[in-house]
């Protein structure tokens, strides 16, 4: 990892093994907060691994993972891992009872596909932006 990314300001996991989902979304994000270190992880070890060592504001779970069932990889993070970072979970299954299950296991926003890259990258890019202003409240001072 080289220097720029340790002095990364916003940090977000990217949970994908699509070749596609991962740089769509760290283009637009890096285009509007350059500053942001967008990271992808392909199994659950090393993304628990890394969060251990250094803590993420976001994490990102792309519904349409070939390994494991997306469902299945939040409640590892939440319950077995314990890790309590927000996910983002994007989703082409849209019925009530699949998404029911992905708020139950842990999903905190649901983006059901397809979505606009832009208007996705600009809601992340502004969540980031007010939880670092919330954690630290001379920000504006």
């Amino acid at each position: 990892m080289d220097n720029k990314e340790n002095n990364s300001e916003y940090h977000i996991e990217v949970l994908s093994d699509s070749a596609t989902f991962y740089p769509l979304i760290e283009r637009f994000v890096k285009r509007l907060l350059p500053e942001t270190r967008v990271r992808l992880w392909d199994r659950l070890p090393t993304i628990y691994e890394s969060l251990n060592k250094e803590p993420s504001e976001l994490i990102i779970v792309d519904g349409v993972f070939t390994q494991n069932s997306a469902i299945d990889l939040i409640h590892s993070i939440r319950f077995k891992m314990k890790v309590y970072t927000p996910i983002w979970f994007f989703t082409v299954v849209e019925t009530p009872d699949f998404l029911l299950k992905a708020r139950e296991v842990g999903a905190n926003r649901i983006i059901e596909r397809p979505f606009d890259p832009i208007e996705i990258a600009t809601e992340i890019c502004l969540y980031l932006k007010q939880k670092k202003s919330y954690s630290n409240p001379n920000a504006y001072e």
